[in-house]
């Protein structure tokens, strides 16, 4: 995969490609980012006025006035088309009753302001009556989201809520107020921004806990949940002092540093074991390929492409003892270690990752890492690569955690796009910089990658083992040495490896 990826004709023209493009991609959207940043997370613009128009205003404070047992039903619509009708009672298959068969259900003519900016669709006991209403068409309607201050107002049934007169105010809200522009509405779209938007107006609306809902129709899709404590150490309402914003960098800096190595470190650890376990699946295919008459794949060539494996093989078939137990137990300890790193993703959204986030972003990260690690095996060889590779990816993925931990809801995939072109990009140069240079040098000389020393940089073999078995995983955390640091007789053998080992 190495040689081919690197002399392939093709391969290189795309390897050339991305290194031009990459680092347009990158000052692209970090010129989007900052803009966006600065004028959403955090911020509140567009809500506060729907909420004045809805009555659920404190004039005298200045703050939001929305009771603990009320729930929001939040919509966000296009265009200001109001039609007059009237309100014919609340469907039942509807989220609470906020949603009516024709669309959305707001208060008389009072409620529509010249924004376009609409409210509640309740008297004034909070009971609901049949009063005069206008009613936003339905395919007007872009998203609807339900919000509560406690997440068991959202699991009450409808028939509880109207039993107990607990209010459902209806709130409507323009998508030209959130994006003023076709291009900043066609960026939030693709960025799939809108929910963070409104996670963001709400919380620095009202500055308390929250809990909200996108919903399709009745059925919700996705839900998000933050505290009053995580609002406030975001972006403090009276602002922090410069030293205590200091050490609270310097906190999340360390956080970021920490999150990063333990994902990394846990998924190259699974990636090592995933790829010494996995081969073992090559001896039975080999073998049943070999009982339908095929002569391409033998157990003798897997024998020594994956000498860890084919030392026992060779073993058991020697005492005429049957292999199957062999490849069984190497299987079950894939398994095993498949869902051991399956239980970290999990444990890691709860230690590292404790603030609402997009639908499946850890995944996204997780998988990242992922690949980064498979690039690192892989392709990771020359002393230059080896030297800039992991330094400018640790960089790159302690920039993310950052950003993200010092936000309440910032641009998730926005920032995950930035890090994953940075570092495409330096993936991209180490190949056509580093690697292609260093495979096309001597074969003799120790800092030329090869098939009998696939790396540049070597550590002390302290087992004689490991010149048949895979080394122990815990030589991953070995520091490695350049050639220059071990005696010449070393440095000869490796010299004697590389003459007897067949040339292709």
């Amino acid at each position: 995969i190495h040689q081919r990826a690197i002399l392939s004709d093709s391969v290189r023209k795309v390897r050339l490609r991305a290194e031009r493009i990459l680092p347009w991609c990158v000052a692209g959207l970090s010129v989007l980012l900052l803009p966006l940043h600065s004028s959403y997370v955090g911020q509140a613009s567009c809500l506060p006025t729907a909420l004045q128009e809805a009555a659920l205003w404190d004039e005298a404070a200045g703050t939001a006035s929305v009771a603990e047992d009320v729930i929001l039903a939040l919509y966000l619509v296009d265009g200001n088309g109001l039609l007059d009708v009237r309100w014919q009672g609340l469907d039942a298959g509807s989220p609470q009753g906020a949603l009516h068969p024709e669309g959305v259900l707001t208060q008389g003519a009072s409620a529509t302001s010249q924004s376009g900016l609409s409210g509640t669709g309740e008297n004034s006991t909070g009971r609901w009556q049949p009063p005069e209403v206008r009613i936003v068409p339905s395919e007007s309607i872009v998203t609807l989201y339900r919000f509560a201050l406690d997440r068991e107002l959202t699991m009450m049934k409808e028939e509880t809520l109207k039993n107990h007169n607990f209010r459902v105010h209806n709130i409507t809200v323009p998508v030209s107020c959130l994006a003023p522009s076709i291009f900043i509405r066609v960026a939030f779209t693709a960025l799939d921004a809108f929910d963070g938007l409104v996670v963001n107006e709400l919380a620095y609306t009202l500055r308390s806990r929250g809990y909200l809902e996108r919903m399709d129709g009745s059925s919700k899709v996705e839900a998000w949940a933050w505290s009053a404590e995580q609002v406030e150490a975001a972006n403090p309402k009276e602002g922090r002092s410069v030293v205590a914003s200091f050490f609270r960098k310097v906190m999340i800096m360390m956080k970021s540093v920490i999150a990063f190595l333990l994902i990394s470190a846990i998924t190259g650890f699974f990636i090592r074991v995933a790829v010494n376990a996995s081969a073992v699946l090559m001896f039975p295919l080999a073998a049943f390929a070999q009982s339908m008459g095929s002569t391409r794949l033998s157990t003798g060539v897997l024998t020594r492409s994956f000498p860890w494996i084919g030392v026992h093989v060779e073993v058991l078939r020697r005492a005429g003892r049957p292999l199957w137990p062999l490849f069984r137990s190497h299987i079950i300890f894939l398994m095993l270690q498949s869902f051991a790193y399956l239980s970290c993703n999990l444990a890691w959204r709860f230690i590292l990752y404790r603030k609402s986030s997009p639908e499946g972003f850890e995944e996204r990260i997780f998988s990242f890492c992922s690949i980064l690690e498979l690039f690192g095996l892989i392709f990771v060889r020359s002393a230059n690569s080896i030297a800039v590779f992991p330094k400018l990816a640790f960089a790159s993925m302690v920039y993310l955690h950052f950003y993200l931990f010092c936000s309440l809801y910032p641009f998730h995939n926005l920032a995950l796009a930035i890090c994953a072109c940075v570092c495409g990009y330096v993936m991209a140069y180490c190949l056509n910089h580093f690697e292609e240079p260093a495979l096309r040098a001597d074969p003799y000389v120790p800092t030329t990658p090869t098939a009998s020393h696939p790396r540049a940089m070597y550590m002390p073999q302290l087992s004689p083992s490991w010149t048949l078995e895979s080394a122990p995983l815990w030589t991953m955390f070995y520091p490695l040495e350049p050639p220059n640091s071990f005696p010449e007789q070393a440095l000869r053998a490796i010299s004697n490896e590389e003459y007897l080992t067949p040339k292709v």
